[in-house]
C-alpha cells in the first residue's frame, strides 16, 4: 500500500520531519513535497506531485517516550 512506504519513510526521516514543526507536510515518492501551516494549501500543492499524497500535521513538541 503506497500509504505504507511513505508513512515507513517519514518514520524513518525523523530529521526531515522536525524542520516543519507545527506545519502540515505532504509526502509523495518517498520525500516532503509541501508543507505549511494552511491544510488546504498544502493538499492543492501536493496534489501536484501525486494523486494521493500521505498528509499529517508534525507536532509543535517533540514527544518521547520513557
Amino acid at each position: 500500500m503506497k500509504k505504507d512506504k511513505e508513512s515507513e519513510w517519514l518514520t524513518e526521516h525523523p530529521d526531515e520531519e522536525a524542520k516543519y514543526r507545527g506545519e502540515y507536510i505532504a509526502v509523495a515518492s518517498e520525500k516532503i513535497v509541501a508543507h505549511g501551516y494552511d491544510f488546504i494549501a498544502v493538499i492543492e500543492e501536493a496534489k501536484k506531485y501525486s494523486p494521493d499524497p500521505l498528509i499529517t500535521k508534525v507536532p509543535k513538541w517533540e514527544v518521547m517516550a520513557v
